[in-house]
């Protein structure tokens, strides 16, 4: 009797840590994935089938787990269509070894092989798991030597006063010959107006104010990656940079210490002076720091719908303050920018607590006693990003061992107004308002039901005390 082979349906990913060269028809992304075809179609005989889907990373680092193409093979091997994870070397799937070991066990724990057609060993040994980890561990001494000398590179570039790459400064343009900063008129004319209505003006509001009423915008701008920047109105924390960079003097920064540029300055030393040191005088009169707007989740949570980080803001109502998180495009270029608007930063945590608590994430009895800066800190140790979808209200996380979940709630400022409750009037019957009653305790019942709340998180929904919902919902 014939041995029945097992079917085994592999992915191939591939990784590139630079975008260069993959406008190509054929590139390292493609070599990669035809050596692991090839190797899998010698294994056909096995039962080896290769999948359509590519995952491929064209222009991630390998330093962590936050690519798109990985993140679509774990969430496909969580659904079960992935039997073996095929890659050319080791290095492609990641150079960091912590970030390994965890993905290595997460394919253990759903049965998934893992093949690098380049280094034969077997996982299922001792033996192979110590060679496996030998390989990683080079693979990260090698990426981490490879940063080191590109951050040498570039610190000393810096400090010869050359242009090192990133994004153009407003009134300048890049000899693409000479790889230097040239002015860009008129934009290096716009600057210079700048600098002198700040000096005339002696306010930001007024000479934003001013900008916008000469039309000076920041111009459309196009990304290597293809995407644009829309042509904008120019912020105050942009005004901010410009006013403060030291670039527009002929000089760069590098690590706090100042060097004198190879590009030529678009604004006299003495303007440049007179404005840092009325901005200092100032900041100086008024005698007091703005303290930053407590939030548990800032730095970690991003809007879903344009990518933006949400920070956290408050609204004052009969001199009570109301905590919220916003979109930060909607901060800087108004609510139509973003259809994200904000959600009530309470709720928002609680939700995202609660489903950390139920894994065996965190525990709430540990975190709730310390300071928000404690509790920041061991949340960061747990997630590395909170996306939330405004209009489907889901909250997706992002863990640091790469494992997402995404889970519903209802936390915009107006949820639950849609149970609309009718206040009877005092002449109305003891049997009508006994009616009344089981009918808004069976509308509460079934919003709970619904929305999967408690009765302390139906009462803050709906603007009542629990004590009052407990008191309603007696009735049924």
């Amino acid at each position: 009797m014939s041995e029945i082979i097992r079917p085994m349906r592999c992915a191939v990913y591939t990784r590139k840590s630079t975008s260069e060269g993959l406008e190509q028809d054929f590139n390292s992304l493609d070599a990669q994935r035809e050596a692991c075809m090839a190797y899998i179609t010698s294994q056909r005989g096995e039962g080896w089938t290769a999948l359509d889907t590519h995952y491929d990373d064209g222009g991630f680092t390998g330093a962590n787990t936050d690519r798109p193409g990985l993140q679509q093979l774990i969430c496909d091997i969580k659904q079960g269509f992935v039997n073996c994870v095929v890659v050319y070397k080791v290095d492609r799937l990641s150079r960091s070894l912590l970030d390994f070991s965890q993905l290595l066990e997460f394919f253990d724990k759903h049965s998934v092989s893992f093949v690098s057609v380049t280094q034969n060993f077997n996982t299922k040994t001792s033996m192979g798991r110590l060679t496996l980890n030998i390989l990683l561990s080079f693979a990260q001494f090698e990426r981490e030597i490879i940063s080191e000398r590109t951050r040498d590179k570039m610190g000393a570039s810096r400090m010869k006063g050359k242009f090192i790459g990133g994004l153009i400064p407003f009134g300048y343009r890049l000899d693409k010959e000479r790889h230097v900063l040239v002015p860009n008129p008129p934009y290096d004319e716009q600057v210079r107006f700048m600098f002198e209505s700040i000096l005339q003006e002696e306010n930001v509001a007024k000479v934003l104010d001013i900008l916008a009423a000469k039309g000076i915008w920041l111009p459309e701008r196009k990304l290597h990656n293809g995407k644009v920047w829309p042509a904008r109105p120019i912020s105050r924390a942009y005004f901010y940079r410009i006013i403060h960079s030291p670039t527009y003097i002929g000089k760069v920064e590098y690590k706090g210490k100042i060097y004198e540029g190879e590009h030529e300055g678009l604004v006299p030393l003495e303007t440049y002076r007179a404005v840092q040191d009325l901005l200092k005088t100032k900041r100086s009169s008024h005698g007091f720091s703005r303290k930053p707007i407590p939030g548990l989740l800032r730095g970690l949570l991003y809007c879903k719908e344009c990518g933006s980080d949400m920070v956290p803001i408050y609204a004052k109502k009969n001199g009570r303050k109301h905590f919220y998180y916003l979109c930060h495009k909607c901060a800087q270029e108004g609510y139509a920018s973003c259809p994200t608007k904000t959600v009530r930063q309470p709720e928002f945590n609680e939700a995202v607590l609660k489903q950390l608590a139920e894994r065996g994430l965190i525990n709430r009895a540990e975190l709730e006693p310390l300071e928000l800066d404690q509790q920041m800190e061991i949340l960061s140790k747990v997630v590395r990003r909170i996306t939330y979808a405004y209009q489907r209200e889901n909250i997706e996380i992002l863990l640091l061992n790469g494992v997402c979940f995404t889970f519903h709630a209802i936390v915009k400022p107006n949820y639950g107004r849609h149970i609309k409750r009718v206040k009877p009037a005092q002449n109305t019957k003891k049997a009508d308002r006994k009616t009344y009653h089981k009918v808004l305790a069976l509308q509460i019942r079934e919003y709970m039901r619904v929305n999967n709340l408690s009765q302390k998180e139906c009462a803050a929904a709906l603007g009542m005390s629990p004590a009052r919902v407990s008191q309603i919902l007696r009735n049924t």
